[in-house]
C-alpha cells in the first residue's frame, strides 16, 4: 500500500510537469529602470521587481538600476516590492528606449502614466539571508488559517501543531521560541513554550509576512536562532482616497464562517486605517468521522494612524485578539486501558455529532498590542527611529475535570519593548545601522486554579546593543554584524509541598554574523551567511510541572535522576545544575539562477546547536485523572543539515509551474541517535494558469497544487504504551529516545483553487484535500489519536472600494 501511494504521488507530480520542449520562448523584449527615493533622490538597492503573469524577477543593484529581458510585448505590468512592506503595481510599464526614474515615496505619485505607492524599509542585517515574502494576494485566499499554515508552502518551512487550531511555524527543523515573531516591529509577547501555544495574531490584520531562514539574532535578538517571521500590517499612505475592503467566506469542513471589514484614508500629512474580523468554526471532520471538540472562535480588531511634521514621522498602532480554541476531546482519557485503546485505535474513542460548542479541553487567550514609532529624518537618508510597545497576554486553559469551569492554567504576561536605531551616514561605500533595545516581561499566575502552577511567576529584563555594517564593492556585497545581550531573570514558584522557591540568574552573550552576496552574472546570484546565535531556556523548559494537555511534562530543573529513577519532588537551582543556554552556529547558502523561462533556487545549510533543548517521552505515570504519558525536557548537542530546491518554469505566456523539495537530516551527535519531531522529506508542484478574460471576469487564475509528504524514516524507536504499563520495558531518563506510536505513513494531497474578479468584487473558490485522503501528520501531536481534516470547500467574496 505504501509503495502504491508513493507511486501515485510521483506519477501525479510528473503529469503536472509538462516537458520542456512543449513551447519555445519567442519573447525578446527588455524593460529597465532606476528606483529612487523621492525625498533624498538616493538610489534604493535590493528592491524586488517582478513581471506579473510571468516568473521573471530581478533585484535592483546598488545604484537602484534594474533590467528584465526575455519578455513578450504584452508583459508590462510590474510588481515592485519594498522589502517587508507592500507590493506596488505599475500598469502598462514602457520605458520607450529611455531609463526612467521611478520614485518610491510615502505618497501616491503619478509619473508618466505609472502610479506607484510604496514605503522604504531599512534592510541592514538581512541582505545576505535567504528570505521569502507572502503578500496579501496569497493571504486573503484563506483568512481562517493560522499564521503558520499561511507560510507552510515556503521552501524549508512547515508547521508543528496540536490539533487544527494550534499551529507553530517550523524553519529548517526549529520551532517554538527559536523562531522570532515580529508583529509590526515588536517581538510578539505570548506564552511561547511547548507545541500547543500559537501566536495570537489575526491573519486578516497582516499585509504581508516575510520569512528569514537564518540565524538573524544580530538584528532581532536571541530568539532568532532558527529564523524570523516579519508580520506587517497595512501601510499608511498620504494622499490616499477613502478605501474599503469587506470580506466574507464560508468553509464546509467545520461549517466555518469568516467576515472582516477594513477601511482607511490619507490626507496631506495624515492617514489612518481601521479593521476587524470575526471567525467561527465548529467541529472539523476527518474523512471517516467527526473530530469532536475541534472548533474555534476569534474576534480581532486593529487600528493604525500616521502623522508627518517636517522631518518627523509619527506612527501609532493597536491590535486586539480574543480567541477560544478547542482541543480534541479524544486526547483525554481516564484509565490505563483507555489510554492504550486511544493510542492504538484507528478512530477516536470520543465521537459526537457536529457542534459549534467549545468544551474542555480548550484554551482562551486575549492579546492587546500597542506601539508608537517615531522617525526623525535629520539629514537626507540618515535618521533615528524610536519604537516603543506594550503587550498584555491573558491565557486560560481548561481541562476535563470535576471543576471544569475553573482553568487549570491562568496566566497574565506583560511585555514592554523599547528600541532606538540610528541609520548613520555612509562612510564611503560603508552603510550601517546601530541600535539599542530594552525588553522586559512580567508573568504572573492568577489564583483559583486549585493546581500547582505549571510554570512559575517570573520577571525578565534584557539589555541589548548591536551594530551592522554593509560594504558594496562592484558585484560584491559584504555584511558584518555584532550584538551583545544581557538577560536577567527573577523566578518565584512553588514546590510540590507548596513551599515557595526562588531563583535569580543572568546570562550575557555575544552574537556575530558574516554575510556575502556575489552577482555571478546577469542571471545568477550567490548569497551566503554565517551566523552565531544563542537562546536562554524558556520557563517551561526549566520549570514545567505536571499536566499540560494530554500529557505530564517536567522541565530541566523539575526532575533529577537518582539510581536510574526519575524524581520530581524538588526544584533545582540553575547554578547547581548543568543546564546551559543554547548556542548555535548556522551557515546558509543560496544560489539563484534565472535563464530564459526557468528560475532555480538552491538553498543548503548546516546548523550546529550546543545544548539543544527538546521534549521527549520518558514513560507513563499515574495521576488523579488517570495515567498520563510523561515527557521530559532534555539537553544534547545537535546537528542539522539540509537543503531546499525550487524550480520555476514559465511554460506558456499565462502558464507557469513550480516544483519544490525540502530535506533535513538531524542527529543528537552526543549519542548518535535521531531526534524526535523533525520534519520529513516533502515535495510539491504547483501549476498556475492566468486564464483569459471572458464574460464579465476582469481577470482570473486557476491553481492546482499537488504534494507528497514522505514517512519520517528518521523517527526514533517505538515502545507501545501497553509495554510500559505492563512493565515489559524498563525505562530510565538515560534510555534511548523513543516514541509511543510509529511515524505515520506518507501521504499525497491535491488542492485546487480558482480566483476571479468582477468589477469591484474579488472572489475565490478552493478545495483543500481534494481527494479526501485520510492521513496523519507526524508533526501534529494529535496524530496519536485522530486523522487530519478531510476535504474542505472554501468560498470567499471580497468587495474593494
Amino acid at each position: 500500500m505504501k509503495l502504491l501511494e508513493l507511486f501515485w504521488g510521483v506519477f501525479v507530480l510528473i503529469c503536472l510537469c509538462p516537458p520542456t520542449f512543449a513551447q519555445e520562448n519567442p519573447c525578446t523584449s527588455t524593460i529597465k529602470g532606476k528606483i529612487l527615493d523621492i525625498e533624498t533622490k538616493e538610489p534604493i538597492p535590493y528592491v524586488t521587481i517582478k513581471v506579473r503573469g510571468t516568473d521573471k524577477i530581478t533585484i535592483t543593484d546598488i545604484q537602484g538600476d534594474f533590467e528584465i529581458k526575455g519578455l513578450c510585448e504584452n508583459q508590462r505590468t510590474l510588481i515592485i516590492s519594498c522589502y517587508g512592506y507592500c507590493d506596488s503595481v505599475c500598469e502598462d510599464y514602457n520605458h520607450k528606449g529611455q531609463t526612467p526614474h521611478i520614485y518610491l515615496t510615502q505618497k501616491v505619485r503619478q509619473l508618466d502614466d505609472v502610479v506607484i505607492k510604496a514605503q522604504k524599509k531599512e534592510d541592514q542585517g538581512i541582505q545576505t539571508l535567504s528570505y521569502q515574502t507572502i503578500d496579501k494576494d496569497l493571504l486573503e485566499r484563506d483568512f481562517t488559517q493560522s499564521i503558520a499554515s499561511a507560510i507552510s508552502n515556503i521552501d524549508g518551512v512547515t508547521l508543528v501543531s496540536t490539533g487544527a487550531n494550534v499551529q507553530l511555524p517550523v524553519i529548517h527543523g526549529l520551532y517554538g521560541n527559536r523562531i522570532l515573531i515580529l508583529n509590526n516591529g515588536l517581538k510578539h509577547g505570548f506564552q511561547n513554550w511547548g507545541t500547543d501555544h500559537a501566536p495570537e495574531i489575526s491573519l486578516s490584520s497582516a499585509e504581508d509576512i516575510t520569512v528569514l531562514k537564518g540565524a538573524a539574532g544580530v538584528k532581532y535578538g536571541p530568539e532568532a536562532l532558527g529564523g524570523v517571521l516579519l508580520i506587517e500590517s497595512a501601510p499608511l499612505y498620504f494622499q490616499e482616497p477613502f478605501n474599503l475592503d469587506a470580506t466574507a467566506s464560508y468553509q464546509t469542513n467545520g461549517r466555518g464562517l469568516f467576515s472582516s471589514l477594513d477601511f482607511g484614508k490619507g490626507g496631506d500629512k495624515w492617514s489612518y486605517h481601521l479593521g476587524g474580523s470575526y471567525t467561527k468554526i465548529g467541529d472539523r471532520f476527518a474523512p471517516d468521522y467527526s473530530l469532536t471538540n475541534s472548533g474555534k472562535e476569534e474576534v480581532a480588531f486593529h487600528a493604525g494612524g500616521r502623522y508627518q511634521l517636517k522631518d518627523w514621522d509619527f506612527n501609532l498602532y493597536y491590535s486586539f485578539v480574543d480567541q477560544d480554541l478547542a482541543l480534541l476531546r479524544s486526547s483525554v482519557f481516564e484509565s490505563g486501558t483507555a489510554f492504550i485503546n486511544a493510542i492504538n485505535a484507528d478512530e477516536p474513542l470520543f465521537i459526537e455529532p457536529f457542534s459549534y460548542e467549545i468544551n474542555a479541553p480548550n484554551q482562551t487567550t486575549i492579546h492587546h498590542l500597542g506601539k508608537i514609532k517615531i522617525d526623525w529624518n535629520y539629514k537626507e537618508s540618515n535618521k533615528f527611529t524610536f519604537l516603543s510597545g506594550v503587550q498584555l497576554n491573558k491565557r486560560q486553559e481548561f481541562d476535563v475535570r470535576r471543576n471544569a469551569n475553573k482553568p487549570i492554567i491562568d496566566l497574565d504576561l506583560l511585555t514592554t519593548d523599547y528600541q532606538l536605531e540610528w541609520k548613520h551616514p555612509n562612510w564611503g561605500s560603508l552603510s550601517g545601522l546601530v541600535g539599542l533595545q530594552l525588553f522586559t516581561q512580567n508573568n504572573d499566575n492568577n489564583p483559583g486554579t486549585d493546581t500547582t502552577p505549571f510554570i512559575p511567576n517570573y520577571n525578565s529584563t534584557r539589555y541589548s546593543a548591536f551594530v551592522i555594517e554593509s560594504l558594496r564593492k562592484g558585484k560584491n556585497t559584504f555584511e558584518f554584524g555584532l550584538r551583545v545581550d544581557t538577560e536577567s531573570n527573577n523566578v518565584r514558584g512553588r514546590e510540590t509541598n507548596q513551599d515557595i522557591f526562588r531563583d535569580e540568574y543572568t546570562f550575557t552573550n555575544l552574537t556575530l554574523s558574516f554575510g556575502f552576496i556575489r552577482e555571478l552574472s546577469d542571471f545568477a546570484t550567490f548569497r551566503t551567511n554565517f551566523g552565531s546565535a544563542w537562546r536562554t531556556p524558556n520557563m517551561a523548559e526549566l520549570y514545567s510541572f505536571g499536566q499540560h494537555g494530554f500529557k505530564a511534562t517536567f522541565g530541566l530543573l523539575r526532575y533529577r535522576v537518582e539510581d536510574g529513577v526519575l524524581k520530581t519532588d524538588k526544584v533545582l537551582e540553575l547554578d547547581d545544575s548543568d543546564v546551559s543556554p543554547e548556542n548555535g552556529l548556522k551557515w546558509i547558502n543560496e544560489w539563484r539562477m534565472e535563464k530564459e523561462s526557468n528560475t532555480f533556487v538552491i538553498t543548503a545549510y548546516s546548523h550546529y546547536i550546543q545544548n539543544f533543548i527538546f521534549e521527549r517521552p520518558a514513560g507513563i505515570t499515574g495521576t488523579v485523572r488517570g495515567p498520563l504519558p510523561v515527557f521530559i525536557y532534555d539537553q544534547v548537542d545537535a546537528l542539522f543539515i539540509g537543503g531546499d530546491f525550487t524550480w520555476r518554469k514559465q511554460w506558456l505566456q499565462n502558464l507557469n509551474g513550480q516544483y519544490s523539495i525540502s530535506y533535513l537530516w538531524s542527529r543528537n551527535i552526543e549519542d548518535n541517535e535521531v531526534l524526535i519531531n523533525q520534519p520529513p522529506l516533502t515535495n510539491s508542484y504547483r501549476l498556475t494558469w492566468d486564464t483569459p478574460r471572458f464574460w464579465t471576469f476582469n481577470e482570473s487564475q486557476l491553481n492546482l497544487s499537488a504534494s507528497y509528504t514522505f514517512e519520517q524514516f528518521q523517527a526514533p524507536r517505538t515502545i507501545p504504551p501497553e509495554d510500559i504499563i505492563n512493565g515489559d520495558v524498563e525505562l530510565t531518563p538515560d534510555s534511548e529516545i523513543f516514541d509511543f506510536k510509529d511515524a505515520p505513513s506518507g501521504y499525497f494531497l491535491l488542492d485546487l483553487s480558482y480566483r476571479f474578479k468582477v468589477g469591484r468584487f474579488d472572489n475565490s473558490f478552493s478545495i483543500q484535500n481534494l481527494l479526501n485522503n485520510s492521513y496523519r501528520n507526524y508533526l501534529n501531536e494529535m496524530r496519536y489519536f485522530a486523522d487530519e481534516p478531510g476535504i474542505n470547500f472554501l468560498f470567499t467574496v471580497r468587495y474593494l472600494l
